[in-house]
């Protein structure tokens, strides 16, 4: 008992990740075969994937310092849908990108729920969770009386990891009219938002399930048992553009759980803490494989799409209706280009990864790519690519002096 308290001591010291508690042990061997019949194909890939990043062995870039030939290798990312480095700069991006094309108008944050009764049959049936986008956007349209734009965020989970689906939207209060006008909706009825949520809702799941006397006990307790509708939450409203990339961010493509929730780890028990209704903290200890299960079991099927654009967001219509925008002056306008891997590390971590470990030099250059093919790493690139590039030039052809020295060339650089 006392050996058990000290590892538990020593081991809760430490910090731990999500990926380093997957690792740790054989918590991943052993997960694997407790739960193979609750994970897929997919979700182990993408667990796999996200135990790789950014090791050497699964590939990497080679860049040169064109002063002193120094090399540098930068693993890759490994774009994993549970890892949190990755999915964090993957909402950053969407989240800029979401700021250029909504409008200059005043848009509301309504978060769809579903009963507790109903979330094992879309967590046992991947193809019905489609039906929660539908239906949020049916209902919009209903209660609006109009075809706003709407940007549709689906949510599995809860913050205790528990299955919790429901719906995050971002709706335009308004629309536009016949003639391309746009017409103000500042008025909302959750009274009616709630009640056609749950006729689309459950008019659609009896499409696709079972015909028979279950299904129809199921529709039939739903409508009874919540005579008012299921629950919409009114969020608040969100008056700009940069404004909605920020709040809305922070809903897609992350684990289940960010890292820095995590506060202890003794080898059987994790606990990590929430933030309750009220904005409380509430702290939650779960056994290691339970816990792994409730991040896992959240990673979205192959090719499914957790956010979607209807009505004027809707990408068939997305210049069309822009143009339209632009001439009544509620598009944003806003140009958002693309970071690049070293401004992210300079914004992040305001250090420059191109500059020479060895002399100091910000002059480093791609030199080759290193990746995965055929079971075995393949290298392209080298002293070819430089050349094309410009980054060197031939002495046979030109008069001008290298970018380096011939020294460091024969010291460093691989022919």
């Amino acid at each position: 008992m006392v050996k058990r308290r000290k590892r538990r001591q020593k081991r809760t010291s430490e910090k731990w990740t999500f990926k380093k508690i997957v690792q740790d042990s054989d918590n991943w061997e052993r997960y694997q075969q407790e739960y193979a019949e609750q994970v897929t194909e997919h979700q182990v890939r993408e667990v796999e994937k996200m135990l790789g990043c950014r090791a050497e062995a699964n590939g990497y870039a080679t860049y040169i310092c064109m002063q002193c030939g120094e090399q540098v290798r930068v693993p890759f990312s490994c774009k994993s849908r549970i890892c949190s480095a990755c999915g964090k700069v993957h909402a950053e991006e969407w989240a800029k990108q979401l700021s250029s094309r909504m409008f200059n108008v005043v848009h509301r944050h309504i978060t769809f729920t579903i009963p507790e009764l109903l979330w094992s049959e879309f967590e046992r049936e991947a193809g019905w969770r489609g039906i929660l986008f539908q239906a949020a956007n049916a209902t919009l349209r209903k209660v609006m009386g109009m075809e706003c734009g709407v940007v549709a965020v689906l949510h599995p989970y809860g913050k205790d990891l528990k299955v919790n689906y429901h719906v995050h939207v971002l709706v335009s209060e308004g629309g536009l009219e016949e003639g391309g006008r746009w017409r103000d909706k500042t008025y909302i009825g959750y009274e009616s938002l709630r009640k056609v949520w749950q006729y689309e809702v459950l008019s659609r799941l009896r499409e696709v399930m079972p015909a028979g006397e279950k299904t129809k006990r199921l529709i039939d307790k739903m409508f009874r048992q919540y005579r008012q509708g299921f629950y919409v939450h009114a969020k608040p409203r969100v008056k700009n553009g940069q404004g909605i990339s920020r709040y809305i961010g922070r809903y897609i493509r992350h684990p289940a759980i960010a890292d820095k929730r995590i506060v202890g780890y003794d080898g059987e028990q994790v606990r990590f803490y929430y933030k309750g209704r009220s904005g409380e903290e509430r702290e939650q200890e779960m056994p290691v494989l339970e816990f792994i299960h409730g991040v896992v079991r959240h990673i979205p099927p192959k090719q499914f799409k957790m956010i979607r654009y209807y009505g004027l967001y809707a990408p068939r219509k997305a210049s069309q209706v822009r143009e339209l925008m632009k001439r009544i002056g509620k598009a944003i306008g806003r140009v958002v280009r693309r970071l690049s891997w070293r401004k992210r590390i300079q914004r992040d971590f305001h250090r420059d990864p191109l500059t020479c470990p060895y002399c100091g030099s910000q002059d480093m250059e791609l030199y080759s790519l290193t990746f995965q093919c055929g079971g075995r790493l393949v290298t392209i690139g080298g002293l070819d690519w430089l050349f094309e590039r410009g980054a060197i030039i031939d002495l046979e052809s030109s008069a001008h002096p290298p970018p380096f020295s011939s020294l460091a060339m024969q010291l460093r650089l691989p022919l």
